[in-house]
């Protein structure tokens, strides 16, 4: 008995499966837009240096957290609705200059993710550099002001 082969079929069989690993994995190592990469501090061990402790707190939200905070309540899905009104308040307190001062929105579970970006949206319209989330308790977004001391020149 002769063996027939399928020569088309054989070639789509081992040609198909590599041209979508070829094309696919270029598809996937795109960047991805609509994604927010949010940065994670490193956690305490107890087995951490007392260095590696210090440095750690040190790059953590720890050191900022009793500052004078002006509390602006974010109401669930009213956020882009009110960006005027953040972007002002982040404006102004640009311009007052204070030292250790800064803005807590007030995020509980009822918010969306909508509410979320738009006050991050807020943030990016009015040029603000400094800003967090403190994930560890209360998951509010901080802004902190950045102090610029007007006896110093600034030399660019």
């Amino acid at each position: 008995m002769r063996r027939i082969y399928y020569v088309p079929g054989i070639l789509s069989a081992v040609m198909i499966p590599i041209l979508f690993w070829f094309y696919g994995n270029r598809e996937l190592q795109k960047p991805i837009p609509n994604v927010i990469d949010l940065v994670l501090p490193h956690k305490v061990h107890s087995t951490s240096s007392k260095e590696e402790k210090n440095r750690i707190y040190q790059n953590s939200f720890e050191p900022y957290k009793n500052w004078n905070y002006k509390k602006i309540i974010a109401k669930p899905n009213t956020a882009r609705q009110n960006s005027n009104y953040f972007v002002s308040e982040l404006k102004k307190l640009q311009q007052r200059n204070q030292k250790e001062t800064g803005i807590e929105f007030i995020i509980n579970d009822e918010n969306s993710y909508d509410d979320f970006i738009s006050i991050l949206n807020d943030c990016h319209i009015s040029k603000q550099e400094m800003y967090g989330v403190d994930m560890d308790k209360t998951w509010h977004l901080f802004v902190l002001v950045n102090y610029k001391d007007p006896k110093k020149i600034d030399r660019g």
